[in-house]
């Protein structure tokens, strides 16, 4: 799986989880939230359907960094925040949900 494969996704994760993330935003959650806003629902729905694969694909924490870190190039570590990367991709996508279920 390479970014190529997941672009909404890497657009999303390096795009708004970049270096500077919290001169813009407060939280992670209002990283996901203001995405979410700029977004078109389509774009939303095709990070959502993204996340879910790699949700699927990968089922240890080293290869999901190598992914995250590496490959799709997240400059959030959510292993300050989160026990694992799974954890954290579960919770995004739930923030995800939650925002589309409210429009």
């Amino acid at each position: 799986m390479t970014k190529e494969n997941l672009p909404n996704l890497f657009q999303f994760l390096a795009g708004y989880f970049h270096e500077d993330w919290r001169y813009d935003n407060e939280t992670e959650d209002d990283v996901t939230r203001r995405f979410i806003i700029e977004s078109p629902c389509e774009t939303v729905a095709k990070v959502k359907n993204e996340i879910s694969l790699v949700l699927n694909n990968f089922h240890n924490e080293k290869e999901m960094q190598a992914f995250l870190f590496d490959e799709i190039k997240c400059s959030y570590y959510y292993l300050y925040a989160w026990p694992s990367g799974k954890s954290w991709l579960e919770h995004v996508l739930a923030v995800l949900c939650e925002a589309n279920e409210k429009t």
